[in-house]
């Protein structure tokens, strides 16, 4: 795969805009545009969205559209989220609690389910209706 950069400078945006044509025998992935132009550009990945990649049938040359922003917080407020999901996970994914630990923390909150669901039907006195009076007809 042969990648020729062309950038952009975007100082509003606070983000250069990347036009990388790609040559290739098959559309290459996202994954793999991000890590090559990421490596070529010396930034972060996290950094980088790609946005486009565009590759006319029967050819082998396509055209990718990539944004460099200058901090993630740039990122996550002018890009759109399913982009950023697309390109891939900003945040490392939050560990979760050991196994051992749930299954005991959730057998008492079930016994408390089950105690309030047996005090709920309680029996009330049924109360008794006051006759109604009738209008007398004319």
């Amino acid at each position: 795969m042969n990648i020729e950069i062309e950038k952009q400078r975007n100082d509003l945006l606070h983000r250069t805009n990347i036009i990388a044509k790609i040559t290739a025998i098959k559309t290459p992935e996202r994954k793999e545009v991000l890590k090559k132009v990421s490596a070529m550009l010396g930034v972060d990945e996290k950094l980088v969205s790609v946005d486009t990649i565009n590759q006319e049938f029967g050819k082998h040359n396509c055209v990718a559209y990539l944004k460099v922003y200058d901090d993630v917080k740039y990122l996550k407020n002018l890009e759109q989220e399913y982009k950023i999901k697309r390109t891939g996970e900003l945040e490392a994914p939050k560990e979760e609690a050991p196994n051992e630990d749930a299954p005991k923390e959730e057998a008492p909150k079930e016994e408390a389910k089950k105690e309030v669901k047996e005090e709920a039907p309680k029996e009330e006195a049924p109360k008794e209706e006051a006759p109604k009076e009738e209008a007398p007809k004319e």
